[in-house]
């Protein structure tokens, strides 16, 4: 439980940090302010989830086993960053959400580009 309530903290620093510090670049502003982008970003970092999964050391089991693990923990890891980009977008905009206002759009992009640099640096 821990290490969730750590994971929604660190995603939602990372959704902070996209809001107030990747909005004044011009390319993401032109790139990620859509949400035909913002999927595709999704689907990478799911995708990486489960590729990621494989090295995991409670991927244990048969190969089924194994397959039902990796796509688990790539899923859970995006809906761990997409909470976090939306409790950044919540904090941002003094306790009001909505998924049309960029500013989710930039949270996410956040938290999957800071969560994949954070996956890739070796424990």
């Amino acid at each position: 439980m821990f290490d969730v309530i750590l994971s929604l903290i660190i995603y939602t620093i990372f959704g902070l940090i996209g809001i107030f510090l990747l909005k004044k670049i011009n390319f993401v502003k032109k790139t990620f302010n859509n949400k035909q982008n913002i999927i595709y970003l999704s689907i990478f970092f799911i995708v990486f989830g489960f590729f990621l999964g494989q090295y995991d050391e409670g991927n244990v089991g048969d190969a089924s086993d194994r397959i039902f693990y990796q796509i688990g923990y790539g899923i859970g890891n995006y809906i761990a960053c997409f909470v976090g980009a939306v409790i950044a977008t919540f904090l941002a905009n003094k306790f009001k959400f909505s998924f049309n206002n960029k500013l989710f759009y930039y949270a996410l992009f956040g938290s999957i580009s800071f969560g994949t640099i954070l996956f890739l640096i070796p424990v």
